[in-house]
């Protein structure tokens, strides 16, 4: 029998792979509807091969290397050996929830794409809720927009689920220095609803060496140039009047 698939994409670069065996410990646990499977392509920024070599031999894994330039990048290389109709992200120093992935395909049966609601996962093993999340279903035109408009997003970005095609069609994520999930996000909404599933999906984990803890990475002048391109490819798909067509299961 032909599964059906959805791939989990997810970007590593040699130093930031400390995590990633559990990471797909996550994965593996994942309870699935029927007939339904995953494929894990995860991608180094980079070509030293060492964030690779902590992986397992599951046939479901696919990994491959390329020249650095930024998760963005990295993500949309990985998008090239996706065999899923859907596809997933993940971040290589997070944790699926148990139900995610079940939670996810549930959604896009009736939508392009959803994200998710997260927990904040600190070094002592404790737990926090997204502050302002919002309500669980349908989301409303322009949402993320609106709030990205007055840099205020209410959800992680990269708890985000969608039909490969779609994502193709949008060229991936876009090739920014960081906020590249913002970026396809703004995409989708503007050329289809979504949806946002209130229960946590992903463990996002806090520690010292994530990209976002530099300095250098939120310098004003760049951060916001990257919000710019997202609001800006979002403002002319929204003139431009091309629509996803609607989902029919």
């Amino acid at each position: 029998m032909v599964r059906r698939v959805i791939t989990v994409v997810t970007p590593v670069f040699s130093g930031g792979h400390h995590h990633l065996f559990d990471a797909y410990e996550s994965l593996r646990q994942q309870e699935m509807p029927p007939g339904w499977d995953w494929q894990w392509c995860v991608q180094e920024d980079g070509t030293t091969g060492i964030p690779l070599s902590v992986l397992p031999d599951d046939q479901r894994i696919s990994c491959d290397s390329s020249l650095p330039g930024r998760a963005g990048v990295a993500r949309t290389m990985a998008l090239a050996r996706a065999s899923g109709e859907l596809v997933r992200t993940l971040d290589a120093d997070d944790l699926l929830l148990p139900g995610a992935l079940f939670r996810d395909i549930s959604a896009l049966r009736g939508v392009a794409w959803c994200t998710s609601a997260g927990l904040d996962l600190h070094p002592d093993g404790t737990t926090t809720p997204g502050p302002y999340d919002p309500p669980g279903g349908p989301l409303p035109e322009d949402l993320f927009f609106t709030e990205q408009q007055e840099n205020r997003l209410s959800v992680l970005a990269a708890n985000l689920a969608a039909r490969t095609d779609l994502v193709r069609a949008l060229g991936g994520w876009p090739a920014l220095t960081g906020a590249e999930t913002v970026g396809l996000l703004l995409a989708l909404e503007a050329v289809t609803p979504g949806e946002f599933i209130a229960e946590p999906s992903t463990l996002y984990r806090q520690h010292d060496n994530q990209t976002t803890r530099s300095a250098r990475y939120w310098k004003a002048e760049e951060s916001q140039a990257r919000l710019r391109v997202a609001l800006d490819r979002a403002s002319v798909l929204r003139r431009l009047n091309w629509k996803w067509p609607p989902v029919t299961g």
